[in-house]
């Protein structure tokens, strides 16, 4: 009996921290919890030591229902979640005729300059959204949220510009080590994440420490379902009959 515990404690224990990866994986970037090594970043413009196996970053939409001219809340990201944005009811007015809107995260080829002694970090994404049919100019009436991934390397703040120039926005990195940024995001335009030129990266031990918690649990779970899986095996060998022994 005791060996048949020690087993189904095991077991237990270890669905349970399997079941807390598991939902981890599932749930956005941003939040709290054990960090799962993301994939690598999707350049769209990458750097010559990794063009050869770059993956070009993916594009998001989502069409949302207007009503009483306010289009309802809601989220959008880029099919790759290197960028979402969230929204609550309200945030933005469609234009009278609309009675739906379409929203759009677009990376682009070919984003403005940054200003002097700034360096873009990665991708620089378009952010709009146009009432449907007809195409008409959606307003921000207030802020939305905007989560962004930045590549490995120097970080510092996420800018925004809607055609006047650029502009540095509050950000607030993601705890953990997670490369991950968030703004609240005053409009529509371009975003970009960036650092100041001959900003130092990350060494490579902090980009080792933020996987250490993730393969350390990920083999606590394994020690124990091998446990369990061992005191299961022995408890079935000594409840199996013992076959009499033929006299000859």
């Amino acid at each position: 009996m005791t060996a048949r515990r020690a087993g189904l404690v095991a077991l237990v224990l270890g669905l349970t921290i399997a079941a807390l990866l598991h939902g981890r994986v599932a749930a956005p970037p941003l939040y709290d919890g054990i960090i799962v090594p993301p994939e690598p970043y999707r350049w769209e413009s990458p750097p010559p030591n990794l063009r050869a196996g770059n993956k070009p970053p993916l594009r998001g939409e989502a069409t949302l229902p207007v009503l009483n001219g306010q289009v309802a809340g809601g989220g959008v990201q880029t099919d790759d979640s290197q960028v979402v944005i969230y929204f609550a009811p309200g945030v933005f007015k469609a234009p009278a005729a609309a009675t739906s809107v379409k929203c759009t995260i677009e990376p682009d080829p070919n984003p403005p300059a940054p200003p002097p002694g700034v360096e873009i970090r990665g991708n620089v994404y378009r952010i709009n959204c146009l009432g449907q049919p007809g195409g008409g100019v959606v307003t921000v009436v207030s802020s939305y949220h905007l989560t962004m991934r930045f590549p490995p390397g120097a970080f510092k703040e996420i800018q925004y510009d809607e055609g006047s120039g650029w502009r540095a926005l509050r950000t607030l990195r993601a705890p953990g080590g997670d490369p991950y940024a968030s703004v609240n995001s005053p409009g529509f335009g371009e975003y970009a994440s960036t650092a100041p030129i001959g900003a130092p990266g990350e060494s490579i031990f902090t980009s080792l420490s933020r996987y250490v918690e993730f393969y350390g649990i990920l083999a606590f779970v394994i020690l124990f379902g091998v446990i369990a899986v061992i005191q299961e095996i022995r408890r079935r060998r000594r409840r199996a009959p013992t076959r009499p022994n033929k006299r000859s």
